[in-house]
């Protein structure tokens, strides 16, 4: 019995050690070929096609009467919801979503061209494909541009705030900074806004997602 259990620890002559070896590193080799063979596939699905995301594209009208709420106050922003017939491959789902409407009093789209003047540069409206605040009112994106939680308005701050990780903003979209001169919260820029146009009497919008996490303005999908 001694015997047969050193015969199991003997590692074998060097001709033998080499071939394990050998076996050992293409089967490694293969491994990590054929698991490439699966993951890129797969990672490309994950990807949405241009097509599936310009299936997506198109404006959607806002609700009448929240909308009509909208337009008789300048004092704080209105929440206002519009439903969107959304394409996700070979399915379509009725979809509700919201914004954050500000209608901008007089002298306001001055007072946000200054504030804001990240979106009012060449770049920036290249970027967004559109001209904020032009007809009177601002439609914010409610995803915060850090991780896109959905922020909400607070009376007492008399600010938006992100429930997820502390970012206050303006109604102006300004990313909010403390007495120290601090941004309150990690966000990456101020809010991003969305196109808005009024089409024969209707308030209609589009909905659009923006790219989380970057200081930059770039748009990743319609839905």
């Amino acid at each position: 019995m001694a015997h047969e259990a050193k015969a199991y620890q003997d590692p074998g002559t060097p001709e033998e050690i080499s071939r394990r070896a050998f076996l050992a590193r293409a089967t490694i080799a293969t491994g990590t070929l054929v698991g490439l063979g699966l993951a890129i596939p797969l990672v490309t699905t994950l990807v949405p096609s241009r097509e599936l995301v310009d299936a997506n594209k198109g404006y959607s009208p806002l609700n009448k009467d929240e909308f009509a709420e909208l337009e008789h106050t300048t004092d704080k922003p209105i929440k206002i919801f519009f439903r969107k017939l959304v394409t996700d491959g070979y399915f379509k789902m009725d979809t509700e979503y919201y914004v954050w409407g500000v209608k901008l009093a007089p002298g306001e789209l001055q007072t946000l061209q200054a504030e804001r003047p990240d979106l009012f540069t060449p770049q920036a409206t290249q970027a967004l494909g559109f001209e904020v605040g032009q007809l009177g009112f601002v439609m914010w994106s409610p995803l915060c541009p850090h991780l896109n939680c959905k922020y909400d308005w607070d009376e007492g701050l008399g600010a938006f705030l992100c429930p997820c990780h502390g970012s206050e903003f303006t109604k102006f979209g300004v990313h909010k900074k403390n007495a120290q001169g601090q941004y309150i919260g990690p966000a990456p820029r101020g809010l991003d806004p969305l196109p808005f146009r009024e089409q024969s009497g209707m308030a209609e919008v589009e909905w659009v997602k923006y790219a989380a996490n970057t200081p930059s303005i770039l748009r990743v999908s319609y839905w």
